[in-house]
């Protein structure tokens, strides 16, 4: 194909072809490596999700056990988890068996279960450097209505909480947010609508679009880390999926409005002062709706990893947005793009793209 006749931007996705292969290659290359060193693990490492045989002392053996529920104390804290089976050898030490798994058994609280699970799996991040030293108790009702430990004294496992093949799902959420992010550089995807023909340069990016990218990416990433932490598909929050409704709502209410406008051609692509300018240039309702976006993201993102759990925002915060929300949409009603004549004219067309009415 002759090169006056190639497509706009067909030298831009040749490229990013090549660096997504490039990309695959390097992930592929990784994941190799963390399942030859997953091989290579011991076998006292505890794993989420899964069945682990913890030692404990040869007596009392598993007849003497066969209708006790033994309880598995980690740090000290009752996880509520009960024995799934009974081991007794002679070469090795026995074991008590234990369904591993992050989840609230019956009679304990939601508060007591987040703490116990916090302090377990917290920090998992650090788990990448090597195991995590856990102390365990496996304990046992008395004849005395207390408990006693029948595991060996200062018995420990090694926490090791992502898989090898964690690496490949990081590696596809960064993915999805780099393709994003590239199909929002050269594409219409977080750009204001237009009418057909207008050359993409000439189409401005809009904050409605750009603030429902920004929940999905941070939703979608947070979903994913806590199904490789837990071990279990994670909830949803209620809250979450308002920032997500109330983004979603905003941007097809913006559509809705500019609908009947079409483009009109200005200097554009500078990604921020698109989403702070509107026809009149830089305006306060954009600068604190992208603000409070922003924060509550940031926000979000930290509440995920500390706690591992979706935050329960305040319903004042959400309000809050949802006003941002309105009060953006509401102004973007009367925009206009001021006449050319006037002394502000370009200064409007270096803040942002304006608009006019669609011809009749």
């Amino acid at each position: 194909m002759d090169s006056q006749n190639a497509p706009p931007h067909s030298g831009t996705h040749r490229k990013g072809l090549i660096w997504l292969v490039l990309y695959l290659i390097l992930v592929g290359v990784v994941m190799s490596v963390c399942k030859h060193n997953d091989k290579g693990s011991s076998d006292n490492l505890l794993r989420v999700d899964s069945l682990h045989h913890f030692e404990r002392l040869s007596k009392p053996s598993c007849d003497e056990l066969a209708s006790t529920a033994l309880m598995l104390f980690i740090e000290g804290m009752d996880t509520g988890l009960r024995s799934a089976g009974c081991l007794d050898a002679k070469d090795k030490m026995s074991t008590a068996a234990f369904d591993f798994k992050h989840t609230r058994p019956a009679g304990l609280t939601d508060a007591k279960n987040q703490a116990v699970w916090t302090a377990i799996l917290g920090r998992p991040l650090q788990t990448l450097e090597g195991p995590r030293p856990l102390r365990y108790e496996i304990r046992r009702p008395d004849s005395k209505g207390g408990t006693e430990n029948i595991a060996p004294e200062g018995a420990q496992v090694a926490l090791v909480i992502f898989e090898w093949w964690a690496a490949g799902v990081v590696a596809l959420v960064l993915l999805v947010w780099g393709l994003m992010i590239y199909l929002g550089a050269c594409s219409a995807l977080l750009r204001d609508s237009a009418a057909a023909g207008t050359l993409l340069p000439q189409r401005t990016f809009s904050l409605a679009k750009v603030q429902m990218a920004w929940w999905f990416a941070i939703v979608f990433a947070t979903f994913i880390f806590l199904w490789l932490v837990t071990g279990e598909t994670p909830s949803i929050s209620g809250q979450a999926l308002t920032l997500l409704g109330i983004s979603s709502a905003t941007a097809a209410a913006s559509m809705g409005v500019s609908g009947e406008r079409t483009s009109d051609e200005g200097v554009t692509g500078v990604f921020v002062r698109d989403l702070l300018s509107d026809s009149g240039g830089i305006t306060i309702h954009r600068f604190q709706m992208l603000v409070m976006t922003v924060t509550l993201g940031l926000v979000f993102l930290f509440h995920v990893a500390r706690h591992l759990t979706m935050p329960e925002f305040d319903p004042s915060l959400l309000t809050l947005m949802g006003i941002s929300a309105a009060t953006y949409v509401g102004l973007k009603i009367p925009e206009k793009k001021t006449d050319a004549d006037t002394p502000l004219a370009d200064t409007v067309a270096e803040a942002k793209v304006g608009y006019s009415p669609t011809p009749q």
